[in-house]
């Protein structure tokens, strides 16, 4: 097995253990400070996801992947840092940062269709 190889394995293995870890003691913390089973820990995270937008936080939410996307435009467009094909690597930014304006919209605007 060549260095490289063992480094990339090694790391791998690395990354699974931390990660592993770091969600027993979020669970154990959870399970801790509130008593409850730590399944409901992503119930509760869900709930809060779809729980629904206020004016503020639709602003703030609109505002700030906005300005990402201008960001990205920008880094896109005027910036001489990219040239040529490359420039498609920020324009996969700008599509991807697309997807949650739209899905944000989206929700807005059915959100307020129901309330209606």
């Amino acid at each position: 097995m060549s260095y490289e190889t063992k480094i990339f394995l090694l790391t791998l293995a690395g990354s699974i253990v931390l990660a592993a870890a770091y969600l027993y003691i979020q669970d154990l913390l959870y399970i801790r400070v509130t008593g409850r089973p730590a399944s409901e820990r992503e119930r509760e995270r869900i709930e809060r996801q779809n729980r629904p937008l206020t004016r503020s936080r639709y602003i703030w939410l609109s505002i700030l992947v906005g300005s990402a996307i201008l960001f990205e435009g920008y880094v896109a467009v005027w910036s001489n840092d990219y040239r040529g094909w490359s420039k498609l690597i920020p324009i996969g930014w700008i599509v991807s940062g697309g997807i949650p304006f739209f899905h944000l919209q989206k929700r807005w605007r059915a959100q307020k269709r129901a309330s209606d």
